[in-house]
């Protein structure tokens, strides 16, 4: 007999996902988990900040995806017209003539605000009725007041990134009142890129950064495909910079990335062979390419700006080859093919037409390597771009020379061996005493920060090539200590605020404490070896040795804490983690 019929009523079945349109538009787009709460749903809550609150909108139940866009456009032209309207106001940031910059060397916006700490209140104030940057970043050109404001945050620190570009001739064209895209203006992969340099630098959220981030990597992969004639140098400049901004976040692999892209556009334009007085054959170049690919430059400052985009390239390369590997700038020297590019002058030489008779070269490195007198480029010496270029080439040598030693050599690969090493030792100490010294120079001075680099690279480069002998030749200790103790003493007694270094300094300070690291631990395994002997005790000079390298030490610890916390330098902040750990585990 069949059992009772149950007359409970039937549940309808609840769709799994019929609270998706509960989402606010924001939650949407981050793909985040969304409670729907109204007027601000909880995430949209906790992600404002104040003067930066998100906007919380939610789709219209019934409109269709196109009517959603259609709004969402609608709005954002309202914000337009209404910032539009915003410049017009008496406290709204004003466009520079760069006509009335008195000199190239000297900031454009002056240099009240050099700190990037002090230049937080750049991005948003009362006045500018921006809600959300994170928004603003995926506008096709982002509002001008805002990009006026990065602009000008980025423009002080432009050399410690690697800008090689005519910065007036960059800020003239940049704020033309023309669309993204112009041929007139920069192209859009280096506007963005120093528009994400100039937030950085003004200490934005992580979202907000990142959001500027997805918008320059989107237009700079794509700066290959545009049609602007000059997209070989405003690329290699774009990938320069990001390449700098990704080692100063620490994120090495992808610096190394955009690194190697800046190589590969350098070389694409031929750039190492620019003025080549090189009676030879064309040699194509190690990508493979027919030829340079840019327009004949327009004047002298046009063609400055390639010939200073190569040696930036070039001293990169060599730098960071040293400091994280996969670099040299040999690859120009490669299958059949030379440096030709004279060595650079500064932007203002070619500004005022200080170019030397004969401006032309051969065989530059090579020449400069082998020690042959090189023609003069300015009345009064090297300029400082060139001595640079020239520094990191002594420094990427020292570092490959040293590689390749071994203890089991050949008498005659070891009597090789060390010609080369006398003869780059010797090279290395003459550079080194006929650069200028960096008191001359005010720390105020936009070109303190490269002559500091140079004087600093060259002092690593002895490190690097003695330190193989240090633990066994006192001639070569001695000369590794006092290039340590140097690199400390060259910011002694300065006053470092305000002052924004490239990266690479973490690494070439963290070659620099190494090595005295090095010598507080060989103090200390001969004192503890001397406590072993009979009627044991211990020198003078052992002990007050020490005390000295740990001062030193110190020292260089606080001045890597100033710019590894103070300017957010993540990569010089971890070299200090780094030195400090080896001190710790080595030396107490």
């Amino acid at each position: 007999m069949d059992g009772p019929i149950s007359t409970a009523p039937i549940k309808p079945k609840v769709p799994r996902n019929q609270n998706r349109a509960k989402a606010c538009n924001h939650c949407r787009k981050r793909k985040t988990k969304c409670d729907g709460k109204r007027p601000v749903c909880t995430q949209c809550h906790a992600r404002s900040k104040p003067g930066m609150e998100l906007v919380c909108e939610y789709p219209v139940v019934g409109h269709t995806r196109k009517r959603t866009l259609e709004e969402s456009i609608s709005t954002l032209e309202r914000r337009i017209r209404e910032l539009e309207r915003a410049e017009s106001d008496d406290d709204a940031i004003r466009l520079y003539d760069p006509s009335n910059y008195p000199s190239t060397s000297s900031s454009p916006f002056g240099t009240s605000s050099n700190s990037p700490s002090s230049s937080s209140s750049l991005l948003l104030d009362a006045s500018t009725p921006e809600q959300s940057l994170y928004a603003t970043a995926f506008q096709e050109e982002i509002p001008l007041a805002l990009g006026q404001r990065l602009l000008q945050a980025f423009v002080p620190h432009a050399r410690a990134f690697g800008f090689f570009l005519n910065i007036r001739r960059f800020i003239s064209t940049t704020t033309l009142p023309l669309t993204l895209g112009d041929y007139s203006r920069p192209c859009p992969g280096l506007i963005c890129v120093i528009y994400l340099i100039g937030l950085h630098l003004s200490g934005a959220s992580e979202d907000e950064e990142s959001a500027f981030l997805s918008r320059a990597l989107l237009h700079v992969s794509n700066v290959l495909s545009a049609s602007h004639p000059l997209r070989l140098i405003h690329g290699t400049q774009a990938e320069i910079l990001l390449s700098t901004y990704f080692f100063r976040t620490g994120r090495i692999l992808e610096g190394k990335y955009h690194l190697s892209a800046a190589v590969s556009l350098a070389t694409c334009a031929n750039l190492h062979k620019l003025r080549s007085g090189s009676m030879s054959p064309f040699v194509p170049n190690v990508m493979g390419l027919d030829g340079p690919s840019l327009p004949e430059p327009k004047d002298l400052i046009d063609e400055g700006e390639r010939i200073n985009a190569f040696w930036t390239v070039f001293t990169m390369c060599n730098c960071w080859g040293v400091g994280v590997g996969g670099f040299s700038s040999m690859m120009f020297e490669s299958y059949g093919s030379r440096i030709d590019t004279p060595w650079p002058l500064d932007m203002e030489d070619y500004e005022e037409e200080r170019l030397p008779p004969n401006y032309i070269g051969v065989s530059t490195v090579r020449n400069f390597l082998a020690q042959a007198p090189l023609q003069p480029l300015r009345v009064h010496g090297m300029s400082r771009m060139a001595l640079y270029a020239q520094a990191s080439l002594l420094l990427e040598r020292a570092a490959s020379l040293r590689s390749t030693f071994e203890k089991d050599l050949h008498p005659d690969e070891h009597s090789r061996y060390m010609k080369t090493f006398t003869s780059l030792d010797s090279l290395i100490d003459s550079f080194t005493s006929s650069l200028p010294p960096l008191s001359q120079t005010y720390t105020s001075s936009p070109d303190f920060v490269i002559i500091w680099a140079t004087h600093l690279i060259c002092r690593v480069a002895t490190i690097k090539l003695h330190e193989i002998f240090a633990s066994s030749n006192a001639f070569s200790r001695k000369k590794v200590l006092e290039c340590a103790e140097g690199c400390i003493m060259l910011g002694r007694g300065r006053d470092l605020s305000g002052i924004e270094v490239n990266p690479i300094f973490g690494l070439l300070w963290k070659i620099a404490g190494e090595a005295i690291i090095g010598e507080i631990s060989r103090l200390d395994a001969y004192n503890r070896q001397t406590f072993s002997l009979p009627n044991w005790g211990l020198e003078e000079a052992t002990v007050t040795g020490r005390v000295e390298m740990v001062a030193l030490l110190e020292e260089l610890f606080l001045t890597m804490e100033l710019f590894g916390n103070r300017t957010g330098c993540k990569i010089i902040a971890y070299q200090l983690s780094s030195l400090r750990e080896s001190y710790h585990s080595n030396c107490i």
